[in-house]
């Protein structure tokens, strides 16, 4: 993890690492990338950019990190992963402003993620010639917090429109697969001959 002085607020990263994985067919997270986890990937390139990270799943993957599973209560949907998160960081890092957060199947994430998602005073979610990708995004915790105390807990939340409830800003990312995710076995094969190329 990178470091800081002690003065300064934690830098939070956050691995978003819940779900059912239904057209991957297998636990995302475990599912191997050039001989890696993807979730592995993942730590690795975030792991430069934050002073801890948080695995927002079920367990920790038998890494030496903290995790939030989901908590049954508040939103359910893919909100379920911040609002477990948004309860952590008030326990373990209060000082901290927000977190960041990646996607486990997120093999290529930019090495500036970070910084570039945390200027300003407000949420960010990067964005790319595809569109908006809020599984990358940071998260100011006082604001996150009150849209997910007053979302409905029957009905999933969608990261897009709890992106649009916050305000947030969009930050644009022109690097090429940067804000790619494995979702799909053909596009884990897509990933593989990315990392021989990059090799």
């Amino acid at each position: 993890m990178a470091s800081r002085k002690n003065h300064t607020p934690p830098r939070i990263g956050v691995v978003l690492a819940g779900g059912y994985a239904r057209r991957m067919g297998a636990d995302k997270p475990a599912v191997l990338l050039a001989g890696r986890r993807l979730i592995d990937h993942v730590i690795d390139r975030l792991s430069p950019q934050v002073d801890r990270i948080l695995i927002a799943g079920p367990h920790a993957y038998d890494t030496s990190l903290a995790f939030a599973p989901d908590r049954g209560t508040g939103p359910c949907g893919p909100a379920a992963g911040l609002w477990a998160a948004s309860h952590w960081l008030l326990e373990h890092a209060p000082e901290a402003a927000g977190f960041v957060t990646a996607p486990v199947d997120a093999p290529f994430l930019p090495a500036d993620l970070y910084e570039k998602l945390e200027a300003g005073d407000r949420c960010t979610v990067a964005c790319s010639e595809d569109g908006d990708h809020p599984t990358f995004a940071f998260w100011r915790a006082p604001v996150l917090l009150d849209k997910l105390r007053s979302a409905p807990s029957d009905i999933g939340l969608a990261l897009h429109a709890l992106a649009q409830q916050c305000a947030a800003r969009r930050v644009a990312f022109s690097q090429q697969h940067c804000l790619m995710n494995i979702n799909a076995p053909e596009e884990l094969m897509d990933a593989e001959a990315l990392m021989s190329t990059d090799d």
